[in-house]
């Protein structure tokens, strides 16, 4: 019988991301607390940047978005769009176009139950003047189309 505290006391000390990733792949789909716990576990220890910054909280998404991919796929699946963006134009220029644009990644955070680590998210959070006040109109309206308060979820 698999023991659900012992394994989300494991993934919040463990600082090992394949250590984590393969308590999640244990549970087979049938525990979804763990699942989100090993996520935001690899999301915390894979991020760059400091937390807080509009950099750590771009990471965050990437990050989450991918790890939801892997878990989901079985396999990884970078978002060979988005990370090429960041090189050329820098974390807030990426977010700023995904909050005008609604992209894969959105919908699944949004299905995976996570809408705070969404680039909508992200830019209400930030506001302006790191955004600008049409990025977060989009991220706003986005979030509450898809049933979502975006005040409530723009918080960590």
């Amino acid at each position: 019988m698999f023991d659900e505290k012992r394994a989300l006391e494991y993934i919040a000390s463990c600082d090992d991301v394949e250590k984590v990733r393969s308590i999640a792949r244990k549970t087979n789909g049938k525990y979804d607390g763990i699942e989100r716990a090993a996520l935001r576990r690899v999301v915390a220890l894979e991020s760059k940047g400091t937390p807080g910054t509009v950099e750590y909280d771009c990471w965050q998404m990437i990050l989450a978005v991918e790890e939801i991919r892997r878990q989901v796929r079985g396999r990884k699946s970078p978002m060979n769009r988005l990370r090429p963006k960041i090189e050329r134009e820098g974390e807030r220029a990426a977010l700023e176009y995904l909050a005008l644009h609604e992209s894969d990644g959105f919908r699944e955070v949004l299905e995976y139950g996570l809408p705070e680590l969404s680039a909508e998210a992200i830019v209400i959070r930030h506001g302006e003047p790191t955004f600008s006040a049409k990025a977060l109109r989009s991220a706003r309206e986005r979030l509450e189309n898809a049933g979502f308060d975006p005040d409530q979820n723009a918080r960590n």
